[in-house]
């Protein structure tokens, strides 16, 4: 019989014992970090757990925090937009988001100052930066250059976030901005009136090309009419030339002729010119007939 109570004593503390260890071990999500809680001895472990299954002994829980992106939002649909005025003293409402996250290995000194309560701190925190680094901007900056104000308000997140709140802001974007009705109506005639400028400009710039390529044809044409002015007159003057040439050779052959025949026949210089006369006279008239020792005027065709 004292066997049996034995036995069963050492189940009970084996079911026991196997309960225990099982409540001794605890797991974090791949997108926690988590802080070793004793809620018996009300200590926390100064050292994060990153994700996976750990033994961290009975009586003991994990203070989970988020590991990934983190969104904060002031929006319409929130009820919470910004107000606060522009650097030249414009109301000013502006809706912003920004993605944030937790410095992990300072998660220990988030729970001690804030407990799970953090949340609501940054959100007014980081209310109060972005109002102010707004008011330090006019409201032109709003309508022309709505990143850079945005990378400064990151800026000023950064400058001051890590070190008390101990988170980073990794992004942060201006989703809405409102100033006064009349304001934006003269902002957008303004930007109408300077749209209509570059309009007019690109329209001026594409005229002066085609002015341009119109010249540089023009040219190009007057350029290639001269070119074959010239080549003609080249032509011509080769042509010329070579006539020039030939008549030049054809009378120093004739010359030369008529100096043999002067020799050859004695003729002095009257009697060689009325040679050549009747000469060429009898090139050009082959049905001619000569009578010779007649005057030509004396002579009369029946």
């Amino acid at each position: 019989m004292c066997g049996n109570i034995l036995t069963g004593s050492l189940s009970v503390l084996g079911c026991v014992g196997a309960i225990l260890l099982a409540m001794s071990f605890s797991s974090l999500h791949a997108t926690e970090t988590g802080l070793d809680y004793n809620w018996i001895t009300k200590e926390i472990r100064k050292e994060p757990y990153t994700s996976g299954l750990h033994f961290i002994g009975f009586g003991h829980r994990f203070i989970r925090f988020p590991n990934t992106f983190q969104n904060m939002q002031y929006s319409t649909s929130h009820h919470d937009l910004l107000h606060t005025r522009t650097s030249d003293g414009l109301p000013l409402t502006l809706g912003v988001s920004f993605q944030y996250t937790l410095i992990l290995d300072k998660v220990y000194d988030l729970y001690m100052n804030f407990k799970l309560k953090y949340e609501e701190v940054l959100f007014n925190v980081a209310a109060h930066i972005i109002a102010n680094t707004a008011s330090n901007y006019s409201a032109y900056n709003f309508f022309n250059d709505k990143q850079t104000i945005a990378y400064s308000m990151q800026k000023m997140l950064n400058d001051y976030l890590p070190g008390k709140l101990f988170v980073t802001v990794e992004a942060l974007q201006i989703l809405l901005v409102e100033l006064p009705r009349q304001f934006e109506d003269a902002i957008l005639e303004s930007i109408a009136v300077k749209q209509n400028i570059t309009r007019t400009e690109k329209t001026k710039a594409n005229m002066m090309v085609a002015f341009q390529t119109q010249i540089m044809a023009s040219q190009q044409q007057a350029n290639q009419t001269i070119a074959l002015a010239e080549g003609q007159a080249k032509k011509i003057l080769a042509e010329q030339g070579a006539r020039a040439m030939v008549v030049m050779q054809n009378l120093e052959t004739q010359s030369a002729s008529y100096q043999k025949i002067k020799k050859a026949l004695r003729f002095g210089d009257e009697d060689l010119m009325e040679y050549v006369w009747w000469d060429t006279l009898a090139e050009h008239q082959e049905s001619s007939n000569f009578v010779v020792g007649m005057n030509p005027n004396a002579f009369v065709a029946t």
